[in-house]
């Protein structure tokens, strides 16, 4: 069945974005840690700015690897039961829960990302300048959104396109007006 094999091919997918993504923040948490543990700037002369800019860049990975951990993009492909009709059922509801949480993952990595990188900025625009955290703030945006465009989003999709809709019109008929409901399941 072909909404199956979406469901499957779908959490293949997930699962290697989930685990590219948390390698990815969990190599960036360790190579900043590393950084300013040794006290190493590859760029130049290392100072107190880049402490704080690496060990709170390392706080922001870690915080990426905890979501793909604890909040993991997921498409549930439902066991075949036998019976044709109760499978179909099954399959939609797998489609509609994939679907709401590739939505739900997609503007949450948006918004969290956003939301981690303001703070941060703040962080170390108190503690260190503005322009410090501005800099944290320019090279640690892009990654949400990299992110989440990166992510799958085929369920989403085929969801939005095959749920149920409902059209209401109206109509003129013999002197009056007919009231109409019509709609696909």
């Amino acid at each position: 069945m072909a909404l199956r094999t979406h469901l499957e091919r779908e959490a293949r997918r997930a699962h290697r974005w989930n685990t590219a993504w948390a390698i990815a923040f969990g190599g960036a948490a360790v190579a900043q840690l590393a950084l300013a543990v040794t006290e190493t700037d590859p760029f130049g002369t290392f100072d107190r700015d880049d402490q704080e800019i690496l060990y709170l860049g390392a706080a922001k990975a870690t915080l990426g690897v905890a979501s793909r951990v604890v909040r993991p993009l997921r498409a549930h492909v439902p066991v075949a039961s036998g019976d044709a009709c109760t499978d179909v059922a099954a399959l939609r509801d797998a489609l509609a829960d994939a679907g709401r949480h590739e939505r739900q993952t997609f503007f949450l990595t948006h918004l969290g990302g956003l939301a981690v990188n303001l703070t941060g900025a703040v962080i170390l625009a108190v503690r260190r300048s503005f322009g410090v955290g501005a800099l944290s703030f320019a090279l640690s945006l892009p990654v949400a959104p990299l992110s989440a465009y990166t992510q799958p989003r085929g369920s989403w999709h085929l969801w939005r396109e095959q749920r149920a809709s409902w059209q209401v019109g109206v109509m003129p008929r013999d002197g009056g007006a007919l009231l109409w409901l019509g709609g696909m399941l």
